[in-house]
């Protein structure tokens, strides 16, 4: 049976079948698809269309992924929790990698340290016994000291976290950038003064605290006093915002909160609403995290791709295995995020008045409803990566 571009087939496709339907010599493909000779752009392009179109470039990639990797090392860092309401991201981290391996039937050999310091010898021999190809350490999202692992010899990629001097390649969300996407939000929403709802130590929480900061001054807008909660979690979100409410001042004259993680935005939404504050009549919240299993449904936040940062992980194993690390700079990559507009974010109070009655009173009629914790809800769709 022909194979052909109107009428693809399950067959192995080959040069020939290239050849054939772009109308160039089985050589001519040769060349395009190893870059052995000077082709014209015309030539290559139309030879290269109907590779893809054929399924030939999926094919080597995939032919190409088998020969070099069969199974990776994947060690759970300093940080890394699966309990908890910090443990969800983690979750997701790890499901990410293991479904993508999966895709490319690559073996998972997890390593779980006995205590938060890196077992060099441990980690080296047992890929070494197992063969595998590479090694990934999973964090917490903070930095991470790998000590002599990085000098190992073998292929290290960090997800959710980087190695303290950058020595190791890394794949990490963009959080910095997250919290720009949020805080520009709330400015085209009409808002000029903005409080953060954030959490003590947190490592994970450091860049979206430089990204809140940095766009704050980048749009010209003005940040109330920082709340700072007891640890990253709903109650503790609810209990930190409920005791600024009630302290004189309260907001300190902020029209939109933001939210450092959707648990803390969970628990600020309870923290209004117990304070009898309409959102978003009264105040605009907004978060960062985006995983639709543990957010309330309606919260407008930023999704940043806890789990799409697998794939980026692996490419950079396999073309350690190609392109020996010395012999190029360390990389690390930044995932793309995406806005998810929520019910949260409206104007400010004073931009609604003499509409609906006026101001907030006026706004009750809609007044947000909390509920349990929502499922589902739109997810990332990455950006290209960014590489540094």
């Amino acid at each position: 049976m022909p194979v052909g571009i109107r009428g693809k087939s399950r067959m192995k496709v080959g040069v020939r079948d290239i050849a054939r339907e772009a109308g160039v010599a089985v050589s001519t493909v040769s060349h395009v698809l190893n870059g052995t000779a000077s082709i014209s752009r015309e030539v290559r392009d139309r030879v290269l269309a109907v590779a893809r179109d054929l399924g030939y470039l999926d094919q080597r990639r995939a032919k190409a992924t088998i020969a070099t990797m069969e199974q990776v090392l994947v060690v759970f860092g300093r940080g890394f929790v699966a309990a908890g309401e910090a443990g969800f991201r983690h979750r997701v981290v790890y499901e990410g990698l293991r479904r993508e391996c999966e895709r490319r039937s690559l073996k998972i050999v997890p390593v779980i340290p006995e205590d938060e310091e890196i077992d060099v010898g441990m980690i080296v021999g047992t890929a070494r016994a197992e063969k595998a190809d590479g090694v990934i350490v999973i964090g917490g999202g903070g930095v991470l000291d790998l000590g002599d692992l990085v000098d190992s010899g073998l292929s290290l990629v960090v997800m959710n976290g980087e190695e303290r001097l950058r020595r190791a390649d890394a794949v990490v969300p963009a959080n910095a950038f997250a919290a720009g996407v949020a805080v520009r939000h709330l400015k085209d929403a009409g808002h000029r003064r903005v409080a953060m709802l954030s959490a003590a130590g947190c490592d994970h929480l450091a860049g979206r605290r430089a990204g809140f900061a940095a766009t704050v001054i980048e749009t010209g807008l003005s940040a109330a006093e920082t709340i700072v909660a007891a640890e990253d979690g709903t109650d503790a979100g609810a209990a930190a915002l409920a005791r600024r409410l009630a302290a004189p001042g309260g907001l300190d004259g902020a029209t939109a909160l933001f939210c450092l993680t959707d648990p803390l935005a969970e628990g600020a939404l309870r923290a209004l609403a117990a304070a009898g504050l309409d959102v978003p009549a009264d105040i605009s919240v907004i978060g960062c995290d985006g995983l639709g299993e543990v957010r309330p449904t309606t919260l407008a936040t930023v999704n940043v791709g806890y789990g799409q940062l697998g794939g980026p992980a692996l490419a950079i194993i396999e073309s350690r295995l190609t392109v020996p690390k010395p012999v190029r700079a360390c990389l690390h990559v930044e995932c793309g995020t995406e806005l998810i507009a929520g019910a949260t974010v409206g104007p400010p109070p004073d931009a609604r008045s003499g509409r609906d009655g006026g101001g907030a009173a006026g706004m009750r009629r809609r007044r947000y409803r909390h509920g349990s914790i929502g499922m589902g809800g739109p997810h990332a769709r990455l950006v290209p990566d960014r590489f540094h």
